[in-house]
């Protein structure tokens, strides 16, 4: 049949993009239109010749795949950025009703863990203010590269860059959702457990919650670029 010569050629294309479903079905589909549009525009009509001119004018079917697959590397590699702002954005929003929670309840606090607390505290403030420093930069740093033509080196120099960035945040963010854990255990040291400490637990839950969201958006981000140098190196 005459159809599958740009049949074999879109199973190349998805087969080389093959790591990322969504991405190769997308593809497939975009380089077929432009193929057929291609083969009906051609003076000789449906043939194996006019099928052959408008792949070979296309060009081959990694070097495209390579294309589709650093630019969508550069897209998630920005969405995660943003990802991770809203992220460290929601801890903020959880710590802050957790606080306003312990202000609205009449707790007494003992002054050996009030001392204790002081120091967890410390740790806490700087944590989450490095986290949100370390999330912004990333996010303007990805958010302000050219796309790239091809993984080159200089790409990868770039990402690397930003994944120790984010890698920086999320270890930020990590310490810094870990003391509010510890604050609040010692807030409740002592204390029988009771329906209005599960508002503190949900804040916490929270927290736990957004970075388990940013590492998962990083090491995706990873297997992405391992995946899409793989392609580029085979």
């Amino acid at each position: 049949m005459i159809q599958d010569f740009i049949q074999d050629y879109l199973e190349r294309l998805a087969h080389e993009l093959d790591f990322d479903r969504s991405l190769s079905r997308c593809v497939r589909q975009e380089v077929e239109d432009h193929l057929w549009e291609a083969v009906a525009a051609d003076p000789a009509g449906n043939t194996f010749e006019s099928q052959s001119r408008a792949i070979a004018n296309f060009g081959d079917a990694r070097a495209i795949a390579a294309e589709f697959a650093v630019l969508s590397l550069t897209r998630h590699s920005r969405r995660a950025a943003l990802i991770a702002v809203l992220v460290i954005a929601g801890v903020f929003i959880a710590m802050k009703a957790r606080v306003a929670w312990y202000a609205a309840m009449p707790w007494a606090v003992g002054d050996d863990i009030r001392a204790v607390s002081a120091e967890v505290m410390l740790i806490d403030r700087y944590a989450f203010l490095s986290s949100v420093i370390i999330g912004l930069v990333g996010w303007i740093y990805i958010q302000t590269r050219n796309i790239p033509a091809a993984f080159d080196p200089a790409y990868r120099s770039q990402l690397r860059r930003f994944f120790l960035i984010c890698r920086a945040a999320a270890v930020a963010l990590i310490v810094s959702v870990a003391s509010d854990a510890v604050l609040t255990a010692l807030r409740f040291s002592g204390m029988e457990f009771s329906a209005t400490s599960l508002v503190s637990i949900l804040s916490i839950a929270i927290e736990i919650a957004c970075v388990g969201i940013l590492v998962f958006q990083i090491r995706r981000i990873a297997l992405r670029a391992t995946s899409t140098a793989a392609l580029m190196q085979s």
